[in-house]
Formats: structure tokens, sequence, C-alpha cells
């Protein structure tokens, strides 16, 4: 296998269903393989059942819990790990459960690496509602405080990640020495070298800062890469179709009954 793509999920076997479509969809001319995690959810672990025999290459891991375990970015992060080591490919991505890909996704990560020779490679993003429309406000969906969205989104609009009327998000990773630098790259935006990750693990560590500040295993993942100085490349095309309703950017209701940020 060349690629590892993972898949975390627990109680939403409805988009994992479209998620695991959208890496079936894949055009790569290369063996790939769909490790799927399931946090601890039976009504899951059926759904993926029934659909057997499961498509060519779509493995799964069923992982229980201890007593004190909640979701939440530690417990994201400890389960990312775990696929990382058992996977055997050399490279490995991300795709949230409730997140597609466009069809040409892998194919330009992966082109994008072979030229360049660097070890983490990313792509840019669309944004969408949760219902499917391009998401188009003026404002930063990750702000709890309406103000500090608005202020977050010219901030980028005056970096040139995002501009009106679009809903693509051009992610960046600056590098160290970068003034008002954008270190901002979606988990599901990655191709990084399974090598790469077993030396830069997501750090399952979190605390009230990070609660606050809304800080998730992708931000600190991407802070550990630029503190080490990695060198990191783009694809400078949108092929993540990023839909919001997730932990990190919906405020109306809990995620999980178990969710804490905190373990």
């Amino acid at each position: 296998m060349l690629v590892t793509v993972v898949t975390i999920t627990r109680t939403r076997p409805g988009l994992l269903a479209r998620a695991l479509d959208s890496v079936r969809e894949q055009r790569l001319d290369a063996p790939f393989e769909h490790l799927v995690v399931i946090d601890d959810c039976h009504d899951t672990y059926l759904s993926l059942r029934e659909r057997e025999p499961l498509p060519a290459g779509v493995g799964w891991i069923l992982a229980g819990r201890g007593p004190g375990d909640v979701s939440g970015p530690g417990r994201s992060s400890r389960l990312r790990n775990m696929a990382v080591r058992v996977s055997r490919a050399p490279w490995i991505a991300f795709l949230d459960d409730d997140n597609t890909w466009e069809p040409d996704h892998l194919a330009g990560l992966l082109e994008c690496a072979a030229r360049t020779g660097h070890r983490a490679v990313h792509s840019h993003l669309k944004m969408f509602n949760k219902d499917g429309s391009p998401y188009l406000e003026q404002r930063d969906p990750w702000a709890r405080d309406p103000a500090q969205g608005r202020a977050e989104y010219a901030r980028m609009r005056a970096r040139g990640v995002v501009e009106p009327g679009s809903c693509v998000r051009r992610d960046r990773f600056d590098p160290p020495g970068v003034p008002d630098p954008v270190v901002s790259v979606d988990t599901g935006e990655w191709l990084l070298a399974r090598e790469l990750l077993l030396e830069v693990p997501f750090t399952d560590d979190f605390d009230a800062r990070d609660e606050a500040e809304l800080i998730g295993e992708d931000d600190k993942l991407a802070r550990s890469l630029r503190e080490r100085g990695e060198p990191v490349s783009c694809t400078g095309r949108p092929t993540l179709r990023y839909h919001l309703g997730g932990y990190s950017n919906d405020f109306s209701r809990p995620f999980d009954a178990t969710f804490s940020w905190r373990d």
C-alpha cells in the first residue's frame, strides 16, 4: 500500500457512508487502503458489518473505551496515533467522517510530495454549511464571539486566505520568521509521511487554555511541525470539502454526551 487513509468515527454512520464513498472514488493509480477507526460505537460497527463485503482496501478497528475515556481532541489524537502505528503504508492521510474529498485529492498530494521531496504536504479546502450550501459568511466559523469572528475573517482576507463570495479557504503553513504568520491546515488537508508522524505524533494533552482558544489536535500538530522546521508544501488546489458542524465550530449544542476538551 502507498497510502493509508484514516477515518475516525463514532455515532454518525450516515456520514461515514458518504466518507467511504468519497475515498472509494479517489482517482489514484497506486494501491491505497482506508482504515476506519470506530470509537466504541456498536451501531456504527453494525452499519459497517451490514455493508459487508466491504469494498477492496477498506478495513476497520473497533476501539473500546475505558471508564475515563471521553470524546474530544485528546481522544482523537490517541486514535489517530494508533492508526498510524497499525499502518504500514509510507503515507498517511486523514478524512473525518463528516467531510469528503474531490476525486483527485490524493493524486494531487502525492504529486506535490514527489515534486518537492517534502514529507508534509497539504491542499486547500472548500467550506460548506451543514446543509451542504457554500459557507459565505464573512466571519471565522471557529470563533465563539461574532465580533472576534469578523476580525479574524478580516485578518485572513488581508493575508489572502479567504475572499468574499467564495467558500474556498487557502490554508497556509508560514515558516518561522514570517510576520503575522498563518499556520492553519485542517487534518483532512494533510498528506504526511508515516515516519514523520512516528517522529511527531499527535499531542493528546489539552488544557483550559486550549479549550478557551479552541486549539485542536490539527493546530498542535502544525505547531509541532513548525517548531522543528519541517518543510511543507501545498498543492494550491481546494480538494477537501469541509462541512461545518463538528465540535470545533458548532457551539449550539453538545457534540457528544461524553465530550470534554480536557480529559
